[in-house]
């Protein structure tokens, strides 16, 4: 198995494109990868659709 290298602020777009005023090297909560010069969105949750209730016959919604 390959062993995953921690990511850094260095990593990150916002840094790489000095738009970053936090110091320190540890990734904050607005890290963003960079990737060829460009913003990464963050990942987004899978969305899984919720059942709908059914609703007892003769009430109105």
């Amino acid at each position: 198995m390959k062993k995953r290298s921690e990511v850094t602020c260095d990593d990150c777009y916002f840094r790489r494109e000095g738009l970053c005023a936090l110091s320190g090297n540890v990734p904050c909560p607005t890290f963003r990868a960079a990737s060829a010069g460009a913003l990464t969105p963050p990942r987004q949750p899978r969305l899984v659709p919720r059942p709908i209730p059914r609703l007892a016959a003769g009430h109105a919604a």
